[in-house]
């Protein structure tokens, strides 16, 4: 009879159940790739040298097609950590771009014609040649283009830089040339341009084509406390030029003063994340417990007939103890079907850590566990309740 009412009490409830079931579901797939995020945020702190004199951040571009670039930064980390010298390495995933600005498109209108460029910060220096600086700008569009099939790189330069090479502003379509490098100017702006930076970060503006092959990353590798820093930094450099892959190293340099400072904020900002993870806890916490306890009304008013009948407590408490078990590993399988099935796309999207099934399984159990003292909390109040107490509160 235990088991002919609890069918019947699954199919007469349905919808509750199935919602209770979803919402588990949405909590085991918003915790699971919270913890990833929360993970991968403490873990690249963890990794990175922060500070000291012989700390060196360093921008690599690997410029090889069909290359795992990745892998080749986990090589030059490993090779790095080989030196006797070098106590920490870490590095940044590559990315199709560099500078952390964004890609600029120098498009020609009404026409397919178009050629990307990468846009770098001031402190990169990327032209030493030219002794200019380079800022960051964007959405900059210019009549004047040259073909992206063709071997000339173009300029972007600002109105300072034009009036002290040409003496005048109308300047688009000449030359800057630089040793046996020639950049045609396609454009003049002004020295703030977009919104990625507060004020004029360098005296002079130039953008260059982007290589279209490679990808650029980041790296900070820190010395032992003794090492002289010109020694450190051609150490640096040979071991990552007598690799094999092809390679421009844009930036080599002592880590600067304001980045670490930057970097500090990290520390405050791992500690927000866990703050939030733990807020987020309670949340789910309390939300789960709340639709636990409405079936469970619900549900407590058949145990009362029940009771009435001849039933047993006991008996009736295993019975709901099932209900609910089977509802919250059906939430729990949808939850960890919904992570598995969108792990890939927020894995690019947001760059969070790959999915890791302990996440599943241990969030998972978690949500069992939690649900189980749910219901055992109100069975333990039912037990001493009477019938009537039962059936209609």
């Amino acid at each position: 009879m235990i088991i002919k009412t609890t069918l019947q009490f699954l199919a007469y409830r349905k919808l509750p159940y199935l919602l209770m079931a979803v919402i588990i579901a949405l909590a085991l797939l918003v915790m699971v790739n919270a913890a990833a995020v929360l993970n991968k945020a403490q873990g690249e702190i963890k990794h990175t040298p922060y500070f000291g004199e012989t700390t060196f951040s360093v921008w690599l571009k690997y410029l090889e097609q069909d290359v795992d670039y990745d892998m080749q930064a986990k090589k030059d980390e490993a090779i790095l950590l080989a030196m006797a010298e070098v106590e920490t390495v870490s590095f940044a995933t590559p990315v199709p771009f560099g500078g952390g600005g964004p890609e600029l498109k120098l498009q020609q209108p009404n026409s397919n014609d178009e050629l990307t460029s990468s846009v770098f910060y001031a402190d990169e220096q990327f032209v030493p040649t030219l002794a200019v600086d380079i800022i960051a700008g964007r959405n900059f569009i210019s009549n004047d283009v040259v073909s992206s099939d063709e071997d000339a790189s173009v300029a972007l330069i600002n109105k300072a830089l034009a009036l002290k090479l040409f003496g005048e502003y109308s300047v688009v379509g000449k030359v800057i040339t630089a040793g046996d490098s020639s950049y045609t100017i396609v454009g003049v702006i002004d020295p703030l341009v977009g919104a990625n930076f507060k004020s004029t970060r360098g005296q002079f503006v130039v953008v260059l084509p982007q290589v279209k092959l490679g990808k650029w990353t980041s790296m900070l590798v820190k010395f032992a406390p003794d090492t002289d820093t010109a020694i450190a930094q051609s150490m640096l450099e040979n071991a990552l030029q007598q690799q094999a892959l092809k390679r421009v190293i844009a930036k080599s340099g002592v880590l600067p003063s304001y980045r670490a400072a930057g970097l500090r904020k990290d520390f405050a900002l791992s500690a927000m994340l866990s703050a939030v993870m733990g807020a987020f806890m309670l949340v789910v916490f309390a939300t789960v417990w709340g639709v636990v306890k409405f079936n469970f009304v619900a549900r407590q008013k058949t145990m009362g007939i029940l009771r009435a009948l001849g039933i047993s407590h006991r008996k009736q408490s295993i019975a709901v103890a099932g209900e609910f078990t089977l509802v919250c590993m059906l939430g729990v399988l949808l939850g960890g079907l919904l992570s598995l099935l969108l792990s890939p796309w927020l894995q690019s999207q947001f760059s969070i850590e790959p999915l890791q099934v302990e996440y599943i399984l241990g969030f998972g159990a978690g949500l069992q566990i939690l649900v189980l003292i749910i219901v055992q909390l109100h069975l333990m109040k039912c037990q001493k309740q009477t019938i009537a107490e039962t059936i209609y509160q």
